[in-house]
């Protein structure tokens, strides 16, 4: 039985042939075989999830929250010592340099990543600007968030830190950080569906051993984990949750 390992919107398109790498190495750890699919829009990642043809997934905060509390799925690993910062981005040439230039009403652009969204707009409350004065637009991918606040479509954009940084040169010279968060928990999980339980051990395992192997390094950081896998707990995860669900209500 083939089984299907999502790869999110949220890692760096430039590095996908890595994922798949990694696909080929979870093939070897579990002895099963596993179909890796690049999802470049959340509705498509999502659709995955309620159809159950996400059986290994690396997941955003919000997805780690909806698909453990609600789908029964249990964490493998994390990026040690990497957290998932956003930042609100604004055209590089426009007016906007501190939260005090922001209008009382502004358009934003945000992939459909609830974590990143409500980072965002907790960061622009000191702007007085709650959700009723935030008009969100969604994207499908970071670049195309980007994009959207260099051609003046919307005001501010809503990024992934590490997204923000991984955009090509010539893109991020055309934007500004505005502000970015400083909340070190929200981490990408790589996340095991129910239906692959028995193999979580086996998948640790490996990305144990790729942590000990000095050749495993360029691809490590290419994946985001430049320090290498940590275990991640229920425990660990739960925290998490619950960080996102107070986020959700502030």
């Amino acid at each position: 039985m083939t089984r299907q390992f999502a790869i999110s919107p949220d890692v760096n398109v430039r590095n996908i042939t890595d994922w798949f790498i990694l696909n080929t190495k979870v093939q070897r750890m579990t002895g099963e075989a596993f179909h890796a699919t690049a999802y470049t829009d959340f509705a498509d990642l999502h659709a995955a999830y309620e159809n159950d043809q996400a059986d290994l997934v690396f997941a955003n905060a919000a997805d780690t929250a909806m698909l453990v509390r609600d789908r029964g799925y249990l964490p493998i690993a994390a990026p040690s010592g990497v957290a998932k910062e956003a930042s609100v981005v604004v055209s590089a040439h426009g007016s906007l340099y501190t939260l005090a230039d922001l209008p009382s009403h502004i358009s934003a652009a945000s992939t459909d990543a609830p974590d990143v969204v409500r980072i965002c707009r907790i960061l622009l409350e000191p702007a007085n600007l709650g959700p009723a004065d935030v008009d969100v637009t969604t994207k499908p991918n970071p670049v195309l968030v980007a994009k959207s606040v260099m051609r003046d479509e919307v005001q501010v954009g809503f990024l992934p830190q590490d997204a923000f940084e991984e955009l090509s040169a010539m893109v991020r010279d055309q934007l500004r950080v505005l502000i970015a968060s400083k909340i070190y928990v929200v981490r990408n999980s790589l996340l095991a569906s129910p239906a692959i339980a028995g193999d979580i051990e086996a998948i640790w395992a490996g990305l144990e051993s790729m942590n000990r192997d000095p050749g495993s390094a360029e691809l490590l950081h290419n994946l985001g984990a430049p320090n290498g896998w940590e275990r991640l707990s229920l425990e660990d995860t739960h925290f998490m949750i619950d960080l996102m669900d107070a986020l959700s209500q502030g």
